[in-house]
């Protein structure tokens, strides 16, 4: 009788079943069934709970028993009232269970009248223990060829079988075993790499904790990450459990260990079976193993984190046991965890840095708007009285001197207003907390009202204004009142800038994703130096020519921000004394608004 199982079939992806483990099982039954003369014979691999038979010779084996799955307690039941004979087992069929009838295939056979005649019913089986006494597999044989109960000569042969199928079985179960690990290992290594897209630690370990804990065959896993001070953050998780353990009360312990073993691309596997490693001395050996007592574990892989030289951490994986024990294939594993959690350890520290930098950039800026705000607004109020008060004696009879004074005094207030405008709207298009909220502009309106508004200027220095624009609506999406202040801006710098008679010149162009605005002037040109600075605050050109031309210094560094905040950008195109051309290049915009570019 050759014990099946009805359960269901066993899948063929099984790790172990690579080509050359089926091959020594195959053989190795063919064997037993043909030298020792039975009809047909079977090996059985444990699977948890339960037996699989994973390789058979005879007919009717394969179709009937290969792939199925008989119960553990069923085999032990019957290997307990089965005689010994050497290794192998014998239950005769009066001993026989009901229970393992409901997972067997019995053989058609005629039965012979002889005093040790083979039953239909009879059972025969080496057990196959590993090395710590536990049963982890079964070779069995029916239907001798003889009709016969093996006798010694026969007994002995199937003895050297017995001693075979202990050691395949063994390396089918080492080998599948080996081969799980390897795959559990590739499996956490990919979810921790999948995960390394996260924008920070803790999202990185909340996507691949449970992966990575369900892949190493573990119960729980924590990660202790430093700083440069070697101040620890500690995250955790542990399956079934959410009671937080006290990790800071081996903080002292782990923090040295975590350097030495980065540097050393040390992995420890520690128990107390496993308590020596280096640079652990014993008294806090077993302060460690104290800990891990209260908290319920008997087996920890201790794995440091990095980059380059710098330990950022460490990794620990934790199991209820000391078995099955940490094999090399996934301490390798975890250091490679380990190096990729000490980038992400690493990268977080940067974004913190940088978050941290920025808040404090724009705390900055916002003092500063803050400031330049009240300035201007506490400037506003005297010069507006000083102004009115210059209108007033403007209405006087004044001798020629004072007529002097007085029309000085008035462009210098003029000036002074200019500059406090300019640093209004410099405050205002810097400031951070002011929402940018932009709406569909049209860019050929606005270039039209800016050269209307700029007319009076050149006409009075006798300059030619050409506007050059599409005759239907280019679109942009922005701020009018800025997008106007920037055009206004460089109209009025190439009017300023330009002698009498000069040439300007002012183009809107549409190209497939962008729209250019340029202003060409014949004035006095910029140097590359100055080029270099042309939108600093303040910042006015070194030529003598245009210093003797009045200005604020922020005319071009309002122009500059305003691009920036509707995501375009400025080009310059200048040489001294042959011109200047400014261009502004602004985004198109996307959705309806927006009409297509025709060739």
């Amino acid at each position: 009788m050759q014990p099946t199982a009805t359960v269901r079939h066993a899948s063929t992806t099984d790790p172990w079943s690579d080509e050359q483990t089926r091959q020594h099982l195959q053989v190795l039954v063919e064997g037993v069934a043909v030298l020792a003369g039975f009809e047909q014979s079977a090996i059985s691999l444990r699977r948890g709970d339960e037996f699989e038979v994973v390789a058979g010779a005879g007919e009717g084996v394969v179709e009937n028993i290969v792939g199925r799955r008989l119960p553990h307690h069923v085999v032990e039941g019957e290997l307990a009232k089965a005689d010994h004979w050497d290794a192998w087992r014998f239950v005769p069929h009066d001993r026989v269970g009901d229970e393992v009838l409901e997972y067997s295939h019995v053989p058609t056979a005629a039965e012979i009248d002889a005093p040790d005649a083979w039953h239909p019913l009879d059972l025969l089986t080496a057990p196959v223990y590993d090395d710590d006494g536990v049963l982890r597999g079964l070779l069995s044989v029916d239907g001798p060829q003889d009709g016969l109960r093996p006798g010694p000569e026969r007994l002995a042969l199937l003895q050297k079988y017995a001693g075979l199928a202990r050691t395949s079985v063994l390396l089918a179960l080492e080998r599948e075993d080996l081969s799980r690990r390897v795959q559990m290992a590739d499996e956490a290594r990919q979810i921790v790499r999948s995960a390394l897209g996260e924008p920070s630690l803790d999202l990185v370990l909340e996507a691949c904790r449970a992966g990575v804990t369900r892949s190493f065959g573990a119960v729980g896993m924590w990660l202790t990450a430093f700083d440069e001070h070697d101040r620890t953050t500690t995250a955790w998780y542990a399956v079934d459990s959410e009671a937080e353990p006290l990790f800071s009360e081996i903080d002292d312990v782990v923090l040295a260990l975590a350097h030495r073993y980065w540097a050393d691309q040390y992995v420890a596997q520690f128990s107390r079976s496993r308590s020596v490693h280096p640079g652990l001395p014993a008294e806090d050996a077993q302060q460690l193993l104290g800990f891990l007592d209260r908290i319920g574990i008997g087996s920890v892989l201790f794995v440091p984190m990095g980059a380059g030289p710098q330990c950022l951490g460490f990794l620990a994986l934790s199991r209820v046991s000391d078995t099955p024990a940490w094999t090399d294939l996934e301490k390798e594993a975890a250091l490679d965890i380990g190096r990729d959690l000490g980038r992400a350890v690493a990268n977080a520290r940067a974004l913190e840095a940088e978050r941290s930098l920025v808040d404090e950039l724009r705390q900055l800026d916002g003092y500063r708007v803050q400031l330049v705000n009240t300035l201007a607004h506490e400037l506003r109020s005297p010069l507006f009285s000083v102004s009115a008060n210059l209108e007033l004696i403007e209405s006087e009879a004044l001798d020629p001197e004072a007529q002097r004074c007085l029309s000085a005094a008035s462009r210098g207030t003029a000036r002074m207003k200019s500059v406090v405008e300019d640093l209004l709207t410099m405050a205002a298009i810097a400031d951070p907390q002011r929402e940018f909220v932009p709406e569909r502009v049209d860019l050929r309106q606005v270039l039209t009202d800016v050269s209307e508004e700029c007319s009076p200027a050149a006409v009075a220095r006798q300059q030619n204004c050409r506007l050059d624009v599409p005759d239907g609506p280019v679109w942009c999406d922005g701020r009018p009142e800025e997008l106007h202040r920037m055009f206004a801006n460089l109209g009025s710098n190439a009017i300023k800038y330009s002698d009498e008679g000069g040439d300007i010149d002012v183009r809107l162009v549409e190209e497939p994703q962008e729209v250019r605005i340029s202003f060409s002037d014949s004035g006095l040109g910029i140097s590359e130096e100055d080029q270099a600075r042309l939108f600093e605050e303040f910042f006015r050109s070194t030529n003598p020519d245009a210093k003797a031309r009045p200005g604020t210094g922020l005319g071009l560094a309002i122009v500059e921000r305003i691009a920036r905040r509707h995501s375009g950008r400025i080009e310059i195109e200048s040489k001294l004394g042959v011109g200047t051309t400014m261009t502004v290049v602004l985004p198109r915009p996307s959705g309806s608004g927006a009409p297509a570019v025709t060739a």
